[in-house]
């Protein structure tokens, strides 16, 4: 207890900081470390550890610090922690305990509101008068040095922001008098940080987030980072909304789950760009694991369609093609049912919360999802999943006189589509006006629902007002491909001493055992068997920076905690074969459980 106390009152005690900016950078949380811990700045670094273990034998734990920094993104959807206690310690240098301001028993530290300069409780009062004083001196001095660019006030704390306007901007505090009497200069200088803060914030760095969030998206030079800051920068705003909740039952087959994802996108919400909560019925499973799960359910039907039976013909298909020339489902049902708006909307929100994306979809589409009506489209016989029509075309480009059956065939199309019969004159012509009609013309509407349903969850606006950033959206296939090596680069291994030979109920030997079949699994592995690895381990099939892997004997079988990114080996295998065959069979409950096995 007394070296509580005197942790108090040196200033480095238990406080409670909240981060007022989830996705703020590394060096934003640092700064506000440092502020709450001003003598922090001495121990050359730091880092942060947690309590692990039951109380008796609680330990603290130091959590790995990422390559870019910690971050409150990183310690909520990496690490799992919320509201929880957090020690930090110094790297290089024990720090000065000796009581420093705040004083102990004079309050907490409060800061001045015109020099920014942090007090204790007790000396607020008697600071504030001399900092006005002296504002007020050096106002009469500028005045009598005819140097005073402003207006007489007769309120003390205007004449302080006119006369600093440095002041002004890195306060939040001076919104409070946005409503005051001012000279012009001051006037312009209040409504742009109006402009740049988020409403009800006391909290100046939340002034640099805002112009950060809404600017550099657009001059971002990497693209994948550009697309970052816009996501962050739309959830940054509505961050005190209400959550949208999503639910899934997964007692329930996969038909009736995918009729429950339809009749959830099919609502009419004001905001799709709203904070998501997802609840699973059945499941105990909490965390963002499973907002994971829920977005990677999502997507693979988009990308690969649903079991619904909506047309008689067994699947509902949305998307067809080959690899990289997807283009939409012409089907008058699915067009009438304004149900490529709702894959829009899945499209949309899955890339604001960082889900996977559709990939695959065919570039001759791009200028029509921008808007660019104007814009030729580049086609390529790919494009075209219709087989009667590409052999049409083919015909058409071929250099061999067609026949009497052959003409007719095309002359048929044709008609159908109010063009006019083939001749040798317009023969190449017909050829690029056939194919812009069945990948363009059939496919304007399902395109222009899809537009919609971008606009719903505020995506459209990144790809009108910065059209490279569609390749973001809408990524190549290649880009879904999951390699071992990328795997094996970001796998944290088991961490273990050699001194000592038994761990629990298993040995050193049984660790190296079990992560040697693992290493070989992933390395003689699938792309698809990588892919569906991945989905189990983290919940979707997105590589985060790093993966996890434990063993213990407390299992029977491989599971996977999706929130920690870890996944536990047991230990019981001798042969690689039973452990193949175990941990494929896990892998595949993805779809019908969730976490753990």
């Amino acid at each position: 207890m007394c070296e509580k106390i005197d942790l108090e009152c040196s200033g480095l005690g238990e406080k409670r900081i909240v981060f007022p900016d989830k996705y703020c950078t590394s060096d934003d949380f640092k700064s506000v470390l440092l502020k709450e811990f001003p003598k922090l700045k001495e121990g050359g670094g730091f880092e942060l550890l947690r309590p692990y273990g039951a109380t008796r034998t609680k330990t603290l734990q130091v959590i790995p610090c990422p390559s870019e920094g910690y971050t409150p993104h990183y310690l909520q959807d990496t690490i799992g922690l919320h509201t929880a206690t957090v020690y930090v310690r110094p790297l290089q240098k024990d720090l000065d305990r000796e009581s420093s301001e705040p004083k102990c028993g004079s309050g907490p530290p409060v800061q001045c509101i015109y020099c920014k300069e942090t007090f204790s409780h007790a000396e607020i009062q008697d600071h504030v008068d001399k900092c006005i004083l002296s504002a007020k001196e050096k106002a009469a001095e500028r005045e009598k040095n005819g140097s005073s660019g402003g207006q007489n006030c007769d309120r003390q704390d205007i004449i302080n922001v006119e006369d600093s306007d440095h002041v002004f901007e890195d306060s939040c505090s001076s919104i409070q008098d946005h409503n005051e009497q001012v000279s012009e200069r001051s006037q312009n200088s209040r409504e742009q940080s109006h402009d740049l803060a988020l409403e009800g914030t006391s909290n100046s760095s939340v002034l640099k987030f805002g112009s950060e969030d809404t600017e550099d998206w657009r001059t971002e030079p990497d693209l994948n980072r550009a697309g970052y800051i816009f996501r962050r920068s739309i959830l940054q705003e509505v961050e005190d909304q209400p959550d949208l909740v999503a639910k899934m039952d997964l007692l329930k087959s996969p038909e009736e789950r995918e009729r429950e994802i339809l009749t959830f996108y099919k609502h009419t919400v004001t905001n799709w760009a709203r904070p998501l909560s997802v609840l699973l019925m059945g499941d105990s499973a909490i965390g963002d694991g499973v907002k994971r799960h829920f977005l990677s359910f999502v997507m693979s039907r988009d990308q690969y369609g649903f079991d619904l039976n909506l047309e008689n013909c067994g699947r509902t298909i949305f998307f067809n093609g080959q690899e990289d020339h997807l283009v939409p489902s012409t089907s008058r049902l699915l067009l009438d049912s304004d149900l490529f708006r709702v894959i829009g909307r899945m499209i949309g929100h899955s890339f604001l919360h960082g889900g996977p994306l559709l990939t695959g979809l065919s570039r001759s589409l791009f200028s029509l999802l921008l808007g660019q009506k104007d814009e030729p489209a580049v086609l390529e016989l790919e494009d075209c999943p219709d087989t009667d029509v590409t052999e049409i075309v083919s015909l058409l480009q071929g250099c061999v006189n067609l026949t009497k059956d052959e003409q007719d065939r095309v002359n048929s199309l044709a008609v159908n589509w109010d063009l006019p019969p083939v001749n040798e004159r317009n023969r190449k012509w017909l050829a690029q006006s056939v194919l812009y009609h069945a990948v363009i013309v059939r496919r304007e509407k399902q395109i222009r629902q899809i537009r919609q349903g971008l606009k719903d969850t505020r995506v459209l606006r990144m790809i009108k007002e910065r059209s490279a950033l569609i390749d973001v959206l809408f990524p190549r296939a290649s880009a879904q491909r999951i390699e071992p090596e990328m795997i094996l680069d970001r796998i944290i291994w088991p961490t273990v001493d050699s001194d000592d030979e038994e761990y629990g109920d298993y040995s050193l030997d049984d660790t190296y055992r079990m992560t040697g079949f693992f290493r070989q699994y992933i390395e003689n592995g699938t792309p698809e068997e990588l892919l569906q690895l991945i989905q189990f381990w983290v919940g979707w099939a997105l590589l985060p920076q790093h993966l996890y892997v434990e063993v213990s004997s407390d299992i029977t079988m491989p599971t996977a905690s999706t929130c920690r990114e870890t996944i536990k080996l047991p230990v019981k295998y001798s042969t690689y074969e039973s452990f193949c065959k175990d941990l494929k069979a896990a892998v595949s409950s993805t779809e019908t459980g969730f976490g753990l096995v």
